[in-house]
């Protein structure tokens, strides 16, 4: 039974450690790839909680120490609380996982990928040279911003005139000058 106990209130401080002092370094971020020729660049960087968070995994062992040692003061042989301790540690971080699921669903964030400009217009704030960058300030998903520009074509783009954003080469956009 010492065994089972030892296994829970380690678990239990490792558990209370990770949420006293961890963030947000056990959550994964889906949707993350990285082209090369910058077509396919994508940074909808959503947190989400693992299978594999500190979190769950103290859990698991935190409920499977606990149910074992109780098992075992009812007189269960040790093979019989070692399986009711990890039925219920199974039960309790499968809980875990999914409250904590919850919260992080409840974040709010204010990344603004920059593939959401593409579409938009937007103002050239610093000329735009042939074959050089310039700034472009727009309005993207509710905030305005200031991103490095390019010129799609070999003319240049002077300061003030209305842009409408073509694509992208990585974090760079790529400009139309939209004639009026």
């Amino acid at each position: 039974m010492l065994i089972f106990i030892a296994i829970a209130l380690a678990s239990f401080i490792l558990l209370a450690g990770s949420f006293f002092f961890g963030h947000d370094h056990d959550t994964d971020h889906a949707d993350v790839s990285h082209g090369i020729d910058g077509h396919d660049l994508s940074h909808d960087m959503e947190p989400t909680i693992s299978f594999f968070s500190v979190k769950v995994i103290a859990t698991l062992t935190m409920g499977f120490g606990a149910a074992g040692a109780i098992a075992r003061q009812y007189g269960a042989d040790y093979l019989v609380a070692s399986f009711i301790g990890l039925a219920t540690g199974i039960a309790l971080s499968l809980a875990m996982y999914f409250v904590l699921e919850l919260i992080y669903r409840q974040q709010s964030t204010s990344l603004v990928t920059t593939s959401s400009a593409v579409g938009q217009t937007g103002i050239v704030q610093t000329g735009i040279a042939a074959n050089a960058l310039g700034e472009v300030s727009l309005n993207v998903s509710g905030q305005y911003m200031t991103y490095l520009a390019k010129a799609s074509g070999p003319n240049e783009i002077p300061k003030g005139r209305t842009v409408k954003v073509v694509g992208l080469v990585g974090s760079q956009l790529i400009v139309e000058e939209i004639q009026q």
